[in-house]
């Protein structure tokens, strides 16, 4: 007599790509489909990353939002940000505030994306000159209430 089916089961290898997709975004806060492809597999084939990505949302990790400037972009649940938060490289991450309130995370959604952009071209330069970058070696800009005291 069979029993109770398996759940479907990931690689270790995939397993890693999902937690590094997810902790990117939940540091960044929104990328594009094809930024996040950059960021954390430029040697495969974007099809892959897309997969990922749809299968993190599935979940109920991430969810999609097409902005007219910028097609499909990604962004964290606040369950994803929480879950996220909880593993060893993201601890002492303070997550934006707007992560749950989707109105705010479009309206927020142009300059997030300037500086998911500004993170991919430190990577990818640092990449070129064989340096070791990763992605979760970028931390964006200080954000919300105190960040003017490191203004200038």
């Amino acid at each position: 007599m069979p029993g109770k089916p398996v759940p479907h089961r990931r690689g270790g290898e995939r397993i890693r790509g999902d937690r590094l997709a997810l902790g990117v975004l939940a540091q960044y806060r929104m990328a594009t489909t094809e930024q996040m492809h950059w960021v954390i597999a430029p040697g495969v084939r974007i099809e892959q990353t897309r997969r990922r990505l749809a299968w993190l949302r599935q979940e109920g990790l991430v969810d999609c939002v097409t902005l007219p400037q910028a097609g499909r972009t990604r962004a964290p649940t606040a369950y994803g940000v929480q879950l996220a938060c909880e593993w060893p490289e993201l601890r002492g991450h303070r997550p934006s505030r707007t992560v749950s309130d989707p109105t705010a995370v479009r309206l927020k959604a142009g300059h997030t994306l300037t500086v998911t952009e500004t993170a991919l071209a430190f990577l990818e330069d640092a990449r070129r000159r064989g340096e070791l970058c990763q992605p979760l070696d970028w931390i964006p800009e200080v954000h919300g209430f105190g960040a003017q005291r490191y203004s200038g």
